[in-house]
This record gives C-alpha cells, structure tokens and sequence, in this order.
C-alpha cells in the first residue's frame, strides 16, 4: 500500500518517519545518508551499506550517536576485518539477495517496533550485481518485512544512476519518497 501524497523533501531537515514507514530517499552520491536520520535514530539503528564498518562508524561517531546501539550488514565481496564496539556481520556479497535476505531478517530482531530505524544506505548498488526484477522483488520483500516489525525503513538511492523504470518500479513499493538532492 504506497501513497504518494506524503512525498517530501527534506532540505536542511531530518526525515521524520512514523513507526512501520518505509521511504525511497533520492540522493545526491557523495551526500552522507546518514545525516538524513534524526538524533533519535541512533539509539535503535541497523545500517545495511557498501561503505566500510570503519566509515559507518566514524560517521555515527561524528554525528553524535553511540556506536553501541547500532548494527551493521557490511555489502562487500571481501572481509573487512572491523573489530570495534559496533555491531557488525561478516561481510554480505551483494549479488547474494537471498544470503543478504537471511542475515537483515536476524538483524531486524534486535531493533525495538516502534522505535527502531533501518537505513538501507545506496540501495542502488545491488543493481550492479544483480538485475532490477530481483533488486525490485528483494525490496519488496525486505518493505514488508521491515513494515511488519513497525521498524521505520530508509533506503537511499542515488537518483541520477539509474533509469526512470527502475525508480518507478521501487517507488511503488515504498510507502513514501524523498527528494534530499
């Protein structure tokens, strides 16, 4: 059930998400995604991105939220050797939807419903190993999921990289999109 009358764009803002929403946020590519969650999300986080546990850190660190409250799903075809005070799994190959699929239903036990945030950081880059209809159903499945468990739910895409039908068909499975560029 997608309604695209609460689109919005955000600006100088934080996203404000009730519990069990789940928004497409369209991203400038070097704009930090984490920078779009209020303060409040920090305390109950599960990070799911390509960038390094280390820069998933660092950038929690230097927005002001503490580390120990936030989980990590690293997407990367190589082991990333993190041994620091957040949570982390062993490194997800991206073109492993069903792998990936596994370990984010594990993760998103550990967040409390109602107060819990998900931030699917560059959800696009799956589109580089595996193709739209699969990326398509895989959030489709990942939305409801996240829906299910009343868990506020962020993916970021980079709008420029990619076409207009792919945007199209993952907005429809959202319940709101956000223009951040």
């Amino acid at each position: 059930m997608t309604s695209r009358s609460d689109a919005q764009s955000v600006g100088e803002q934080y996203l404000r998400l009730d519990a069990g929403t789940q928004a497409l946020v369209a991203c400038d590519s070097l704009q930090p995604s984490l920078s779009l969650l209020p303060p409040s999300a920090y305390s109950n986080l599960l990070v799911v991105s390509p960038k390094s546990p280390r820069a998933v850190e660092r950038t929690i660190r230097e927005s002001g939220g503490d580390v120990a409250n936030v989980g990590h799903l690293p997407l990367a075809s190589t082991a990333h050797g993190y041994d620091g005070p957040m949570w982390t799994a062993k490194a997800i190959d991206p073109s492993d939807l069903t792998g990936l699929s596994m370990q984010y239903s594990r993760a998103i036990e550990a967040l409390a419903a109602d107060h819990g945030w998900v931030l699917f950081d560059e959800f696009n880059a799956l589109l580089l190993y595996c193709d739209s209809d699969r990326v398509v159903r895989f959030l489709n499945h990942t939305a409801r999921q996240t829906r299910e468990a009343s868990l506020r739910g962020v993916y970021t895409v980079v709008r420029d990289a990619m076409d207009d039908t792919t945007f199209a068909s993952l907005r429809n499975v959202v319940d709101t999109d956000v223009d951040a560029r």
